[in-house]
């Protein structure tokens, strides 16, 4: 079975097709961020984006490294979604956010992976905090944890950051995030108020 089977997770799909005409961020995870108003999704798997409205921008990609791609539209394969963010205000590949630029961010890790489904029961105990999810490709949530349902967690975004980054996506920029919990890494509940 591939691991896009794996990680495809149809209630984020169905949370997507309430986004169209929304200006959204993609996390894949492979570690790169797509980013676009959302025109439409095709067979239930392949998302279009076209350029921002909201934030008056190209559609654009943004790799691992920090590399910004500029594209007049972007075909994304949602079944190797792990994340999406809405409520984008300004271009969040401006500037402020440039992934690998100051080092590795730090991150405290633990010696042992728990399953999905422990983590998800963890999660549901922790509606109403402050929470860090991370998930595959390197990306960390960090936000007050809303809801945890159908494999999905919703959270009010503090800040999100990419892999090798120490400079994240504030809740300046993106205001909501809903987690793909088929592709969660770890949970925890933050330092921060």
């Amino acid at each position: 079975m591939s691991i896009f089977r794996e990680l495809r997770n149809e209630c984020l799909i169905r949370e997507l097709q309430r986004e169209l005409n929304t200006d959204v961020l993609l996390f894949g995870f492979d570690g790169i961020v797509y980013f676009g108003n959302l025109q439409k999704i095709d067979d239930c798997r392949v998302a279009f984006l076209t350029p921002a409205i909201e934030a008056e921008s190209n559609a654009e990609i943004l790799s691992p490294g920090g590399e910004v791609v500029d594209a007049k539209f972007i075909h994304v394969d949602l079944w190797q979604i792990v994340a999406k963010a809405t409520g984008v205000r300004t271009n969040p590949f401006s500037n402020d956010y440039c992934p690998g630029a100051d080092g590795v961010s730090q991150r405290t890790e633990t010696n042992e992976r728990q399953e999905s489904r422990e983590l998800i029961c963890i999660l549901r105990r922790m509606i109403g905090d402050n929470v860090v999810i991370t998930t595959l490709g390197g990306f960390i949530f960090q936000g007050t944890l809303g809801n945890v349902d159908d494999e999905l967690a919703f959270i009010s975004v503090d800040e999100i950051f990419g892999p090798a980054t120490s400079s994240g996506i504030s809740d300046d920029t993106v205001s909501t995030a809903v987690i793909n919990l088929t592709a969660i890494a770890s949970a925890s509940r933050s330092t921060e108020c």
